[in-house]
């Protein structure tokens, strides 16, 4: 079941790591190893394990008592990666791995006009910052405590806006 598992640092009783429920103190009451597999914590087929007659580890003490030995009759343990929910495999996949950390949203309308397959992607970047307004105009720039105006007609306050409808030079252009 856990030849592999660490005893304080992997989740293997479905409670969190035993180091952050016990602390640095479980390692001595429990008598278990910091450094232990699961497996080092049996001994003659049982668990071997101190704490019962700690107060503050007596329900911690009980619950491993609960837990199945593991023993090489019941089969070395499988390395499995999460596919999906309830799904997991022998082999790891980039792209699962990728879905299940990445934050889904929904798709932005504006998108197949700026990403599309003749575009020039350093363009459609900069067409994607300037919908976003994260383009580096002075606005922005003065919260980084640079101060700079619009280059093209000298206006002191250069925004998004200012660039493409307000500028009296990008407007005769």
């Amino acid at each position: 079941m856990a030849t592999l598992l660490f005893f304080w640092y992997d989740n293997w009783l479905q409670m969190g790591r035993l180091l952050d429920i016990a602390g640095d103190v479980g390692t001595y009451y429990l008598g278990v190893s910091r450094t232990a597999r699961v497996s080092e914590a049996v001994l003659h087929q049982r668990w071997n394990i101190t704490g019962h007659r700690s107060r503050h580890f007596h329900d911690l003490h009980d619950r491993i008592q609960a837990e199945r030995v593991p023993m090489d009759e019941h089969g070395s343990d499988v390395v499995l990666w999460k596919h999906a929910d309830d799904t997991y495999k022998s082999h790891f996949s980039s792209s699962k791995r990728g879905d299940q950390i990445r934050v889904k949203r929904e798709k932005v309308v504006l998108s197949k006009s700026v990403w599309f397959p003749q575009g020039l992607p350093r363009y459609s970047f900069i067409v994607w910052l300037a919908i976003k307004d994260r383009l580096s105009t002075g606005v922005r720039m003065r919260a980084w405590g640079i101060q700079q105006g619009c280059m093209l007609c000298g206006e002191r306050d250069e925004s998004r806006d200012h660039i493409f409808f307000a500028c009296p030079l990008t407007y005769t252009v």
